[in-house]
């Protein structure tokens, strides 16, 4: 039986006008939630530089949130909130905490920046009600739930900006993206709380907020739908872990400008802007400026619709696309591998890696091409509590220079990186994210 949320009637008064506005009961919103949110505190281990040259290990404490999806314990949060975590403590509403063998990671999607984890409860723990992400509109009043700053218990509430955000660049990824966009406050601790609407229904999974260089403050906030995060979730706890198809291309949408460049008159399709080596698509012979106009006789008809139709295929799976390539239309038969990603657990140790806690690999044309720079190396990946992200580096950014040192490639990069392992200062790099240069200072 479904519960109808109080409408209150708020009414303004300015002069000769006035307006009539319908606030849904949030108070009554997030109690029906609040039992099935959690606090989950995660403790990691990393070496910090000193200037005698020996790594000491120090314990680095981080916090995040999530909910119950499931009575029997399964509690739903993000990926970079538990990634590379020694230590989880789940703490409820009522002061329960659960730590130790208690808790354990059930399995981690990094491609969506989901999660799931198990309680062992000897009770029946409440859980949320799903709402339906798919139904959201511009304008929506919805509220978020979770720790902010460790400040447990927090709602804040604002409405849904705008739904199906992609192509953002995010520290944690990830690859595969549909954002809800609120202006809901999102701080560093809610992410992995969810999302609510006026009546109580978890419609989004808190992830992120959009911010400056400095970390300014901008109100634009987003969630990963519910209805995303459902199907997630229940693949964790089934297989703990989500297996996608992987073609290995990188492709864009076709402009009219591009359309008319490339003398394409066909409607539909996406132009491929990059492809992986030694993946399904390089193998079968597809280059970058090739345009896709469909996979197994239906029109590509968008980036994402094409990422999501190869996704949701099994890993083997052969697939027939039609490229266009400089007038002349080829079909060309490829096989999907599983979606690469990268695997981490529990460790009790910090991996051996350079001090700044980065992988770097140098640039391809594509970087080049989409930063307009010629020389530097490109982040693929961070590791969780380290220098670089504590300064919110993220992978795909393009460092040019150390300390006023140009990087030009993978080898220059560790040689410097090398040479100031045993200083007492940070380093100064200079990055591009996207287009725009900014410096950062690196360490201690």
């Amino acid at each position: 039986m479904s519960v109808l949320p109080r409408v209150w009637l708020v009414s303004l008064a300015a002069g000769s006008l006035s307006a009539q506005v319908l606030v849904p009961d949030l108070v009554r919103a997030a109690s029906r939630v609040r039992p099935a949110v959690v606090s989950i505190t995660t403790d990691k281990l990393r070496t910090r530089r000193a200037g005698s040259g020996d790594r000491p290990m120090v314990q680095v404490r981080s916090a995040g949130s999530g909910f119950v999806v499931r009575p029997e314990g399964y509690v739903l949060t993000c990926n970079h909130v538990v990634a590379g975590y020694e230590e989880i403590l789940v703490e409820f509403e009522d002061r329960t905490e659960f730590g130790g063998g208690e808790v354990r990671v059930v399995g981690r999607d990094p491609v969506t920046d989901l999660a799931v984890l198990k309680v062992e409860a000897d009770r029946s723990l409440p859980a949320v009600e799903y709402g339906d992400s798919d139904r959201l509109e511009p304008g929506q009043w919805v509220v978020a739930l979770g720790s902010p700053y460790g400040l447990e218990g927090t709602v804040t509430a604002g409405v849904v900006s705008a739904t199906g955000r992609w192509g953002l660049a995010k520290s944690s990824g990830p690859d595969f993206q549909d954002f809800i966009q609120t202006d809901v406050l999102i701080n560093p601790g809610n992410s992995g709380g969810p999302l609510v609407d006026g009546q109580g229904r978890v419609v989004g999974v808190s992830s992120f907020t959009k911010s400056t260089v400095s970390d300014e403050f901008t109100g634009i906030g987003f969630a990963i739908p519910i209805n995303l995060a459902r199907k997630v979730a229940d693949e964790l706890i089934k297989r703990g872990k989500v297996i996608r198809g992987y073609a290995g291309i990188n492709t864009q949408p076709l402009t009219e400008g591009i359309r008319r460049a490339i003398g394409l008159e066909s409607e539909g399709g996406v132009m491929v802007a990059g492809v992986a080596p030694d993946r399904p698509g390089a193998r079968a012979g597809i280059k970058p400026g090739d345009v896709v106009l469909s996979i197994d006789g239906r029109t590509a008809v968008g980036v994402r619709e094409l990422q999501e139709d190869v996704a949701a295929r099994s890993p083997g799976s052969e697939v027939v696309l039609a490229v266009w390539r400089r007038g002349t239309t080829t079909e060309v038969e490829l096989m999907l591998e599983a979606w690469p990603v990268a695997e981490t657990g529990p460790r009790t140790a910090p991996e051996e890696e350079n001090w700044l806690g980065l992988v770097v690999r140098d640039l391809s044309r594509a970087d080049m091409v989409k930063t307009g720079v010629a020389d530097g190396v490109v982040i693929t990946a961070i590791e969780p509590a380290s220098p670089a992200d504590e300064v919110n580096l993220r992978a795909g950014d393009v460092i040019v220079e150390i300390n006023y040192a140009q990087v030009k490639g993978n080898e220059a990069f560790e040689k410097i990186a090398a040479a100031m392992e045993d200083n007492d200062r940070p380093a100064l790099m200079r990055v591009y994210r996207g287009v725009t240069a900014y410096y950062v200072a690196v360490g201690p």
